[in-house]
């Protein structure tokens, strides 16, 4: 038969219904599927039902939960889109369906400042009709209340600069009546909760587990610290089973970068063993087991990592920061001391008033006044910046901050020197995300308690003459720094941004031997820090320390910035590049405690 001239002959509306008709139902919650209506309280215990929308062209549902971390990173984007289209007869609704989050809805509403409705789904039904398995997920009904998209809200779950704004597209085909080109995607989040934990196993957090992430875990995940959620105690630990299964069997978490070079101190990589066990908690659905068992919540005695400050610095105000303008913003913030006397510092803790706009923080001594003469011409608080230069030549720094950083302190007889009435100017480097934010960044000073023989100095290993061409997928970039006295390194840090791929620093001796001192093999922006070895490397006169840098310039790199990728050189903002690498060190002859006695 020819079928070509029956389409001719026959009605339209009988070819399509013949030939277009899919071969079976769509799968529930699945594009193409019908939701017929719900019933549901919201936050405010009033109900809501999908028949009360009927006259609005497209309803969101978007799945979320008050604990997940990626979830509550895309709440300001989803308050822009219910924002941005009320006007257009769409209807913006989020569900928790997480069996122990019920009872946290109108606070973390509140909290957030979510401006849509929150519904109740403590028994799952609606998660289960439509098949949610992770959070946050987003289903979109047309004017019939059928599924044209579900899936992730945009490429980038990190909170970054996401290339493809699906839910966005998927809005803007659904009201101009057009196909959507994906209308199905993979979201990423965190799993969706539907059953309580067993009580007991053969594995339970009170006896096993507890200890371990109370050792290595809760300095950073607990109340007010740079975790995104709370690990101190059963409910929360639970509820996140299976990310901390998948972040430690993958060795994301503890985050470790270091591959090779020396051993460092505060290693937080867990051993074997205490990885084998948190798998087979979360294997036997991480049960609580007894009670009497569980260990006592560590105690911190401040909010700062390392204790209670000699002396806080803090902006002298709120920084608000729109959400519209030029992605990258250096703010320099002039911090008085008021010091009658030079202080010995051995540690600096820098706390980000808000990450989500923090790129990275650098603190500078300001001897000459000057920094106080920029911030009283400039409007409000703090005066403008272009890059790294702070608008005066430094006498110091007081250490710095980036995603991932971990205060430390120096060794007994080394340190940094603050001088008496000296300002420290906090360099900021914001990253607008979007929405009006504010940001009251802090630096606590923590003063010397021994006498102090050696300064600290800093080495850079600096390279801003390259090109990173389009599509190179390990593009290498060279640095390097020679000592003309003999020292010993403290502390080592190498810096990249998005399209590093791996850096390493090798020390080569006066002889030509070489040692690898540190490489990182996958890099990662998020997380850097500055690693104190456990043994101070020793380099003689004439030695040089060389930094070798790679980066992916290819549309294999999830984190590259470009779409399509193209040329990239060196530069301040986060689309740029850096190849730079710091390495504290000490000259071995100094001795300040017998400059200071001869001065006597």
């Amino acid at each position: 038969m020819n079928m070509k001239k029956l389409s001719v002959v026959l009605p339209a509306f009988f070819v399509a219904a013949v030939f277009l008709r899919p071969s079976a139902d769509p799968k529930p919650g699945a594009p193409g599927a019908s939701l017929d209506g719900f019933t549901l309280k919201d936050q405010g215990g009033g109900e809501r039902t999908l028949a009360s929308l009927a006259d609005q062209k497209a309803v969101v549902l978007v799945f979320i939960s008050t604990q997940c971390p990626i979830s509550n990173r895309y709440l300001p984007e989803l308050a822009g889109i219910a924002k941005d289209y009320s006007g257009r007869a769409v209807a913006v609704l989020a569900v928790n369906s997480n069996l122990n989050e019920q009872l946290e809805l109108a606070a973390h509403a509140k909290e957030q400042g979510i401006p849509f409705p929150v519904l109740h789904d403590g028994d799952h039904a609606l998660a289960d009709r439509l098949a949610i398995e992770t959070v946050p997920t987003v289903v979109v009904l047309d004017e019939k209340r059928v599924v044209r998209y579900r899936g992730r809200i945009d490429d980038d779950p990190m909170g970054g600069r996401p290339k493809r704004r699906d839910l966005r597209e998927a809005l803007e085909a659904v009201l101009s009546g057009k196909e959507i080109a994906e209308p199905e995607t993979t979201p990423r989040g965190c799993a969706l909760r539907r059953t309580e934990p067993p009580k007991d196993g053969p594995v339970t957090w009170a006896k096993d587990v507890a200890p371990i992430i109370q050792q290595n875990c809760v300095t950073c995940h607990r109340q007010g610290q740079i975790g995104p959620f709370h690990l101190t105690d059963y409910e929360h630990a639970s509820a996140f089973a299976k990310e901390i299964r998948s972040a430690v069997s993958e060795k994301r978490m503890p985050p470790w970068k270091p591959s090779d070079g020396l051993s460092f101190m505060n290693d937080r990589r867990l051993t074997k063993d205490q990885v084998d066990t948190i798998l087979k908690w979360a294997d036997c659905g991480a049960p609580m087991g007894d009670e009497a068992l569980e260990p006592p919540v560590r105690e911190f005695k401040d909010e700062w990592v390392l204790g209670p400050p000699d002396l806080v610095l803090e902006l002298e105000a709120d920084f608000d920061l729109s959400g519209t303008g030029p992605a990258d913003v250096y703010r320099h913030f002039v911090c008085r001391t008021d010091l009658p006397e030079d202080k010995w510092v051995m540690a600096t803790e820098i706390r980000p008033g808000n990450p989500r706009i923090v790129h990275h923080v650098l603190a500078y001594i300001d001897t000459s006044g000057t920094a106080r003469k920029l911030d009283e011409q400039a409007d409000g608080i703090g005066y403008p910046g272009e890059g790294t230069w702070p608008g005066f030549i430094p006498t110091g720094e007081m250490g710095g901050w980036a995603p991932g950083d971990m205060p430390y302190v120096l060794p007994d007889g080394i340190g940094r020197k603050l001088k008496k009435g000296a300002d420290v100017v906090l360099q900021i480097h914001y990253n607008r995300c979007g929405t009006p934010q504010k940001d009251k960044t802090r630096l606590g000073i923590y003063f010397s308690k021994k006498p102090v023989k050696q300064q600290i100095r800093w080495a850079e290993m600096v390279n801003a003459s390259f090109e990173i061409p389009p599509g190179a997928e390990r593009h290498e970039v060279k640095a390097g720094w020679s000592f003309t006295k003999d020292v010993t390194i403290h502390v080592v840090s190498p810096h990249q941004h998005l399209l590093g791929k791996s850096a390493k620093m090798v020390a080569r001796f006066p002889d030509g031997k070489e040692q690898t001192v540190i490489e990182i093999d996958d890099w990662d922006f998020k997380w850097q820090d500055a690693y104190m070895p456990k043994e101070p490397l020793k380099l003689p006169k004439g030695s040089k320390i060389l930094y070798t840098a790679i980066y992916d310039n290819s549309e294999k790199n999830p984190r590259n910035p470009n779409r399509p990728p193209k040329a990239v050189y060196w530069g301040e903002k986060t689309s740029d590049e850096m190849c730079l690498g710091y390495v504290g060190y000490v000259e071995d002859k100094e001795d300040l405690t017998k400059v200071k006695k001869k001065n006597k």
